[in-house]
């Protein structure tokens, strides 16, 4: 259905830059041995006991080199001095050496083995070696001495979240805050165990209070900036992170998390810069440069972000960065050549990977991309794709997760059917208003319809359907706690409605999260994803061998794609001036997406620039300027002097981009992928649309709404005619007011037409009804 409007793909956070305090989980001293008076009585003790006072003060001075020489000249003449032996052990402990560290501490617990502070430094050694159940024991036999050792629990609850043993932590997070409400580290590191754990609203509630009780705790501003990302309050959380850097300016942790909330709210070039300053830094990790490259991406600079992408393999993010270097592939391209270097360049690599399958662990959080740009070649991608699907499948066993309700000896679905429809744009977006309608007007005797939106935000367009459907749920950005929230939700048929278009929705259609998984069209192409059923189409989009298309059984709906709620039109209308339009000439609309426009569309550009001097070729700016200088530039050399005659519209709003669309005469489909709002949007406008059919779903929409209204005369078959039409519609008013008029006249027969949803019906019924225990 096309991407029109499209937003940026969800942002790359990782749990790696929730900032823990006291991350080396700190020594305690505190309860060591003290030295027995009775021993005392020879001078070499009481030098000893000096020694001692003395090592202890440089150590408290970070001055361990000459505290540790004391430690071992007192050793050297008292080796049973366990006080000695504990501090010498912390020392080697903080030198890196967790090995000889432990050798201390063993004996010094051999002298004392009931001394709380030893058992937990020993907690600390064997933690750093990681010997972790060792160093579980030391820390527990520790707090059952001394239960009130506050430090000690805090780093118990540090251990049990290497462990992911997060319930506990939580435990003893809380246990550690209630003996220390003062402790900062503790309670930021119980807000980050809480988010975790799904509980975002507590875990923002203890970050606030922090805030408000240290209002410069550079550490709680950051981690109430990741809080609130994940739950869609993206605003919020450049703001916090804004602060926070302000705080802290040395924290890369920060840096890096605000270039990526800028990401996520569209503000690509902003998020290059502050993400090319975490890069600079030499902190900087190589997360840091894959973000950095993932924005580069979005911005069409791929050459850069293969730089960066490069620079975060060397750095050890092997993983992730080779996947997202494979993956990547030219937004704009300066010619189809390129583009079809890039696509064998991408095979070759997948292939190679598939051979090796570096380990993942959240494909989301650390690859976060989808290969949306590959929808936009002239070729077949089924196969590509599902050896992409195949390597995430190879790479994160854990993807193809089956929710128990989905199992073998699971109950069989009951009428009415509970069907959930899945996507993070089911607001004011293409995909929102391509598929309102079928949520809400969806038959309802034997069906019933959850909503599920990833984030919350106050958006009119997710308020209507809100209204309409029987459930709505806000799933947390979080590929697991997303997971999991639909899995409790128990639907039969899950509805993804616009695979690829994002990557959390795309990596949660791995997972069996219902017995039967479909996808709609509003990405039209396939998925390759071995756990999506069926792809729900539209007979007339479809070619003949559409079957050969897809890795999911095609599902061919007879008329209107969607259920589509006529837009209105403003009236009166602005006048040209007003979009900064010549007031003289034909105006052609290409109003798609700048992706879309593939380098072989500039020839018939040029073509029709050619045929009608008066007439001005006018693009939509869209949400990422960086893509028009990179078309402008493209343009620059494929039409020469035609160039002058090129316009970019600025962002606009629904209602400007529907006056503009109804100012223009002639709207230019693209091709290999073309219009999908749009189409709708220039049918409602009563603007004339040229359309040469593609060979795949992508590039067939145009065609099947105007075959729909019996408006065949634009729908051309080469670019000779394409060129021809597109001109006489332009240059012959007589012509272009008749076409009007018929496109006007037909187009009841395709707004808020129910023969999609009544054929949708039917085939969901069918599909609850072939289910069966062996499933």
């Amino acid at each position: 259905m096309g991407a029109e409007n499209s937003q940026p793909e969800p942002a790359l956070l990782n749990d790696r830059w929730l900032m823990w305090q006291r991350r080396t989980h700190p020594l305690i001293l505190r309860g060591a041995a003290t030295i027995d008076p009775l021993v005392q009585r020879n001078g070499a003790m009481q030098e000893n006991a000096a020694s001692l006072t003395t090592a202890k003060r440089l150590h408290r001075e970070g001055r361990i080199d000459e505290a540790g020489r004391l430690c071992r000249a007192m050793l050297s003449s008292d080796p049973a001095n366990a006080e000695a032996l504990h501090l010498a052990g912390v020392i080697e402990l903080q030198r890196g050496t967790p090995d000889t560290a432990i050798v201390f501490i063993e004996r010094a617990l051999t002298l004392q083995p009931d001394n709380a502070g030893i058992l937990s430094s020993m907690g600390s050694a064997y933690r750093a070696a990681n010997r972790l159940e060792e160093a579980e024991r030391c820390y527990r036999r520790a707090l059952e001495i001394r239960p009130s050792a506050g430090q000690t629990r805090f780093n118990l609850a540090n251990l049990l979240v290497a462990r992911g043993a997060l319930a506990d932590a939580l435990a003893e997070y809380e246990a550690a805050s209630r003996l220390d409400p003062s402790d900062v580290g503790t309670r930021n590191n119980l807000a980050i165990v809480l988010r975790r754990i799904g509980r975002l609203e507590d875990a923002a509630q203890i970050c606030r209070d922090l805030i408000a009780d240290w209002p410069r705790d550079a550490v709680a501003h950051g981690n109430l900036g990741v809080i609130c990302m994940e739950m869609g309050r993206v605003s919020e959380a450049i703001g916090l992170y804004r602060k926070a850097v302000t705080l802290d300016p040395q924290s890369v942790e920060t840096q890096n998390n605000l270039g990526v909330a800028l990401l996520e709210s569209g503000d690509f070039e902003s998020a290059v810069r502050q993400l090319r300053k975490a890069a600079d830094h030499a902190d900087a990790t190589a997360d840091v440069h894959q973000n950095l490259g993932h924005a580069l991406q979005k911005i069409g600079e791929t050459d850069a972000a293969a730089i960066a992408y490069e620079r975060a393999l060397d750095d050890g993010n092997s993983g992730p960065a080779a996947i997202k270097l494979a993956t990547l592939l030219p937004v704009v391209a300066g010619s189809a050549e390129m583009l079809k270097a890039a696509r064998t360049r991408m095979a070759d690599a997948v292939d190679r990977l598939l051979a090796v399958a570096p380990p993942l662990e959240d494909p989301n959080r650390e690859v976060g991309s989808t290969c949306f740009s590959l929808s936009y070649h002239d070729t077949n991608n089924s196969e590509l794709l599902k050896q992409v699907a195949r390597l995430y499948c190879k790479s994160c066993p854990s993807l193809t997760y089956v929710a128990p309700h989905c199992r073998h000896d699971a109950k069989i679905p009951t009428l009415p059917l509970k069907v959930g429809f899945v996507s993070r744009h089911f607001a004011t977006h293409a995909i929102g208003w391509c598929f309102e309608g079928v949520m809400r007007f969806l038959p309802r005797e034997d069906v019933t319809v959850t909503a599920f939106r990833i984030g919350a935000s106050d958006d009119p367009l997710w308020r209507r359907i809100a209204s309409d459907v029987e459930e709505t749920v806000i799933l947390p950005a979080n590929l697991a706690a997303a997971r999991e929230r639909i899995a409790a939700e128990k639907p039969d048929i899950l509805i993804y409605t616009d695979l690829g278009m994002e990557p959390l929705t795309y990596f949660l259609a791995f997972s069996r999260l219902a017995p039967v998984q479909c996808v709609l069209g509003g990405h039209p192409d396939t998925t390759g994803i071995p756990n999506i059923d069926l792809y729900i189409s539209s007979d007339m989009q479809e070619p003949a061998d559409a079957a050969a298309h897809y890795s999911e059984e095609l599902v061919r709906l007879p008329g209107a794609p969607t259920y589509y709620i006529r837009p209105e039109v403003p009236d009166p209308l602005k006048p040209r001036s007003a979009f900064g339009l010549p007031e003289r000439g034909a105006l052609y609309f290409c109003a798609q997406t700048l992706i879309k426009v593939h380098p072989d569309m500039d020839r018939l550009f040029k073509g029709i620039l050619d045929e009608d001097p008066e007439g001005s070729l006018v693009f939509p700016g869209g949400y990422n300027p960086h893509l028009v200088k990179l078309l402008r530039r493209r343009l620059a050399e494929t039409l020469g002097g035609h160039s002058a005659r090129v316009h970019f519209l600025p962002t606009l709003d629904p209602r400007d981009f529907m006056n503009a669309m109804a100012l223009a005469d002639v709207s230019l489909d693209t091709r290999p992928f073309g219009g999908g709002n749009t189409s709708w949007q220039a049918i409602a406008a009563g603007t004339p649309i040229v359309t040469w059919p593609g060979r795949f779903l992508r590039g067939r929409y145009t065609q099947a709404l105007y075959r729909l209204i019996d408006v065949e005369d634009t729908i051309v078959d080469s670019a000779e005619d394409y060129v021809s039409m597109a001109v006489r519609l332009g240059t012959d008013s007589v012509f272009r007011d008749a076409i009007r008029a018929r496109v006007e006249a037909g187009s009841s027969k395709i707004f808020a037409d129910e023969t999609h949803l009544q054929a949708l019906h039917r085939t969901l019924l069918d599909v609850g009804a072939g289910l069966r225990p062996d499933r």
